[in-house]
């Protein structure tokens, strides 16, 4: 520091001996080369100062599953296996009314897996409180809601992934079944809120039906489905979205 304030005093004081050329170079060098480690210095602060600013805020919940607690793949199932857990987590890439999304796990026949919301949970609101997506499509002209491709699955749903409650449902009529209305909503591809019931697609189901208040877990297994080549036999798992959630409070896994 003597040495810095000795080559300002120089610099600043015209009547003071101003010594050879060479030393005069060297002193501003040093002035040069001082303030340059001071500036990095506080530019690295800064940034380190945004940095766990930005690590240290929490995330918000997003209305999304979280996690693959199981997967068991049925026969002729496992198209998609290879990039999960994230094909099932997140929005919905729907296709529309007549096309089948590729953006799926299948399960198989008789297959099943077991999603959970960790940092959110599910609860009772008005109308339908979840949407599962799967990839269903109609024959064109698209006009006939009875009349396409539909794999099905049967719904259960836990607050605590051990007592299980199911949805009831009917293959015949396909009610309380996931798997038969397309999926509009496309979070590449379009702005459809995929929490909207009426504008999203998928089923929907709510948690009134079986007298919940509020869960975490999800879990989907086929129950009527076609043979398919390639690992693509069974239901096919697109996304599951929560309408009315909360962030969760207890403690996470």
């Amino acid at each position: 520091m003597s040495r810095l304030r000795s080559a300002l005093s120089v610099q600043g004081n015209p009547k003071r001996k101003r010594g050879t050329k060479a030393e005069r170079r060297a002193s501003l060098a040093y002035v040069s080369g001082y303030l340059c480690a001071v500036f990095a210095l506080v530019l690295t602060a800064c940034c380190f100062g945004q940095d766990t600013e930005s690590e240290d805020k929490p995330k918000k919940p997003t209305p999304f599953a979280d996690r693959v607690v199981m997967f068991q793949r049925g026969s002729g199932g496992g198209n998609g296996e290879d990039k999960l857990p994230d094909i099932v987590l997140g929005p919905p890439q729907g296709a529309g009314k007549l096309k089948a999304s590729k953006h799926v796990l299948s399960l198989g026949q008789e297959g099943s897996i077991t999603l959970e919301f960790v940092d959110n949970e599910v609860i009772d609101g008005k109308g339908p409180d979840f949407i599962v997506f799967e990839n269903p499509f109609l024959a064109a002209p698209g006009d006939d809601p009875n009349f396409g491709f539909f794999e099905l699955a049967k719904v259960e749903v836990s607050y605590d992934g051990k007592n299980w409650v199911e949805f009831p449902y009917d293959t015949g009529s396909r009610k309380g079944c996931a798997g038969h209305r397309p999926v509009l909503a496309n979070s590449k591809e379009n702005k459809i809120d995929p929490t909207d019931p009426k504008k999203a697609g998928g089923d929907p189901f709510d948690l009134k039906t079986v007298g919940l208040k509020v869960i975490r877990f999800v879990r989907i297994t086929d129950v009527q489905s076609s043979g398919a080549e390639d690992g693509a036999a069974g239901f096919d798992l697109d996304a599951v979205a929560a309408c009315h959630s909360r962030k969760r409070v207890g403690k996470k896994k």
